[in-house]
């Protein structure tokens, strides 16, 4: 299992793969401590307090989290600046900000702190996954989004398993429906929660953790047999982080239903959703649309039909439809039906080449077919790779005059 590093340095995650993720749970927890503090002001209770801060705080460095410690800043700001509180407990504010900066300095994370590929390349998988939305309003499927986006919207050097961002991955993968209810509850606990500072920071920080990273991973999540490829424990902690944010919406919520907060909650719903579409007027992409749910239907006029096996990859089997088509989101080697059979030329990856029977009157192009494999009488081109055993196909192309070329 790979693990998180900076400079030869690995950053901690505490039972999560993923650092970031630790570093939300961490930020979330702080103004619940900041609140202990003031209702009790015994010394046997603030000093287990203040301890704990401390903890909290060398904890959220050794994760070498710029989110993190972004949204620290911003629960201290809410939590003591957004208040009518005394001078003093501003101070304490100031006091809390400076051992923040401690923390980090003293970990010797405060250097990470640059604009690097880790920032621009979210921009970009960001952009992918407004633009994914956008081209396929209720959703693309649990999963697919980072998939999708990898394929075809972002540079090859980028790849994404989600969008990097789990407000963003919902709405691309559930839908409209989906992202209406996720932040229509979450705007309205916010509203709602006024009498509730710190649930409602806490509420927020995690809010912005999962804007800048899959906090909320929902592959991770909802994998209740693998957890994900991932050790069981990342699982678990993962589950404990999003029933913390589903409680503090829960709590926040709690009381007489108000209809005028519900309607500001929906519009804001609404126009958060919107926002989406709005940032593709920046620089417009084309992104594919799913169809019959577990295929994409790609931009162009063609209507070329493309099965590929595990051998393959989604964004090999586009570089051959350049004029648009559908292909599978996933592979096609075990499939038991004939999908699209009206397609006006099919291309068969790999261990899919025993598909062409299934297609007698269409045009089949048989991309690096089994070295075995006996080619069909509707074989119509045969691409071949480099260096494999391609003496028995190239004698068949050839005897029957089939044009016979390799991939680059």
């Amino acid at each position: 299992m790979m693990e998180f590093t900076y400079d030869g340095m690995v950053r901690w995650g505490f039972g999560f793969y993923n650092p970031n993720h630790a570093a939300a749970l961490f930020a979330a927890l702080l103004p619940f401590l900041w609140e202990a503090w003031e209702k009790f002001p015994r010394p046997a209770c603030r000093i287990p307090v203040a301890v704990a801060t401390l903890l909290a705080f060398a904890a959220l460095a050794l994760t070498f989290s710029r989110t993190g410690a972004a949204v620290a800043v911003l629960e201290l700001a809410l939590y003591f600046g957004c208040r009518k509180t005394a001078s003093g407990e501003w101070k304490r504010g100031a006091l809390l900000l400076g051992l923040l900066f401690l923390a980090f300095l003293a970990a010797g994370a405060l250097a990470r702190f640059t604009l690097d590929r880790a920032v621009t390349n979210r921009l970009a998988i960001w952009h992918a996954g407004a633009a994914l939305f956008t081209a396929n309003p209720l959703g693309v499927g649990h999963g697919n989004s980072g998939v999708i986006a990898t394929a075809f919207l972002l540079p090859p050097r980028i790849v994404c398993r989600t969008l990097v961002n789990s407000h963003l991955t919902l709405l691309a993968e559930y839908g409209v429906i989906a992202g209406f209810l996720w932040f229509g509850a979450l705007f309205y606990a916010l509203l709602n929660g006024s009498r509730h500072p710190a649930a409602r920071t806490a509420l927020i920080g995690l809010a912005v953790s999962a804007f800048s990273c899959s906090v909320f991973d929902w592959g991770i999540l909802f994998d209740f047999h693998g957890a994900g490829g991932l050790p069981r424990l990342n699982q678990c902690l993962s589950w404990g982080v999003l029933m913390l944010y589903l409680g503090l919406i829960v709590f926040l919520s709690l009381g007489r239903f108000r209809p005028k907060r519900a309607g500001i909650a929906a519009g804001a719903a609404a126009a958060a959703m919107l926002l989406s579409p709005a940032v593709l007027l920046l620089a417009p992409a084309d992104a594919p649309q799913v169809v019959a749910g577990e295929f994409l239907r790609l931009p162009g006029p063609a209507d070329s039909l493309a099965l590929y096996d595990g051998t393959f990859s989604l964004r090999e089997c586009a570089d051959l439809l350049p004029d648009g088509g559908v292909l599978p989101i996933r592979s096609a080697e075990l499939r038991a039906d004939v999908p699209f059979p009206d397609s006006s030329e099919v291309i068969l990856f790999g261990e899919c080449a025993h598909f062409a029977p299934r297609y007698p009157g269409t045009a089949v192009t048989l991309v690096a077919p089994p070295p075995h494999f006996s080619l069909p009488e509707n074989t119509r081109r045969l691409l071949l790779k480099r260096y494999a055993e391609n003496d028995r196909l190239e004698l068949q192309a050839a005897a029957r005059g089939i044009p016979c070329d390799f991939l680059p």
